[in-house]
């Protein structure tokens, strides 16, 4: 946890080193917590009297156990960026920072509330500096007082404070949902509904100023996170007052008319899925009957 604690703090720094720097200590941070795993699982970690096992054989030995572990196939990745860094000059960027962070973060928080019963920030707490720590979480917004503390972040952290205010975004969009019951269906991401109109006939209606801007705060976030620019500290207030004038617009709308409306396409759903099954068992009696005509004939 002490190095969990050291990459929270090159997190926050702003060099190449730092960022270098952050992947190993997550990585080394994985295995040492994987090893511990392995001893906990009643096996040795040791191949010799002088070398320990790989992560691999960590990973081996953990699913021979019946070990489960979260997100396998990303911290893979880690792994893998941890390995490659180590062979060769360079840093990685800082959109990779930022994957591989919340990554472990997730990996920890759930590996230690299921395998050690212990809360991931009551521990990290004890090994990272407190001035460290407050600046991490500035990134981590829960609610609109937090959002606007990205303000800050974004001064010296714009790609961060900027991802972090989607993520915001997605949680507080999905929120609204369930509590207006258009939860009901498969749907692609509430802002690409949104932007499509998919939504008016539930009576989420935006106004064109406000929709004009979440358009474009859309093509900001989609641009920085797939590499395609990095965004300025203008851009990041201005995606943060969209959400918040996008979060109060959706709350002031009547909320009991939407799920009224929703309720409608539900029954409507429900009665083309019972049409559907209907239909299929005809078919396959009308299929049977003849097969039975067929051979009767015969």
């Amino acid at each position: 946890m002490e190095l969990l604690g050291h990459s929270i703090s090159h997190y926050n720094g702003k060099k190449e080193l730092d960022r270098k720097l952050l992947i190993l200590h997550l990585a080394n941070a994985v295995e040492l917590i994987l090893k511990d795993l392995v001893l906990d699982a009643g096996q040795s970690i040791y191949k010799n009297a002088k070398e320990t096992i790989t992560i691999q054989g960590c990973l081996s030995a953990l699913n021979e156990a019946n070990v489960g572990l979260p997100f396998l196939n990303k911290i893979e990745l880690l792994i893998d960026e941890r390995n490659a860094l180590q062979h060769r000059f360079g840093s990685p960027n800082e959109l990779t920072s930022i994957f591989y962070m919340n990554i472990a973060q997730s990996f920890f928080q759930e590996v230690l509330k299921k395998h050690y019963g212990q809360d991931y920030d009551e521990v990290v707490s004890q090994f990272v500096d407190e001035q460290d720590l407050v600046a991490f979480k500035l990134g981590e917004p829960t609610n609109d007082q937090e959002l606007d503390r990205l303000v800050e972040l974004a001064k010296i952290h714009p790609l961060g404070a900027l991802l972090s205010a989607w993520s915001y975004l997605e949680k507080t969009t999905e929120k609204f949902t369930n509590d207006a019951g258009m939860n009901f269906r498969r749907r692609r991401p509430f802002i690409m509904e949104l932007t499509r109109g998919s939504l008016e006939q539930f009576g989420v209606d935006i106004p064109q100023e406000l929709m004009e801007k979440i358009d474009v705060m859309r093509q900001v976030r989609n641009m920085s996170a797939h590499g395609r620019m990095e965004p300025t500290q203008e851009q990041v207030q201005e995606t943060i007052t969209t959400i918040e004038n996008l979060e109060k617009h959706l709350y002031s709308l009547d909320l009991a008319e939407i799920q009224k409306r929703a309720q409608v396409e539900i029954e409507k759903e429900e009665a083309a899925r019972m049409k559907r099954r209907e239909e299929m068992r005809e078919y396959q009696e009308r299929m049977e009957a003849q097969k039975k005509l067929e051979l009767d004939n015969d």
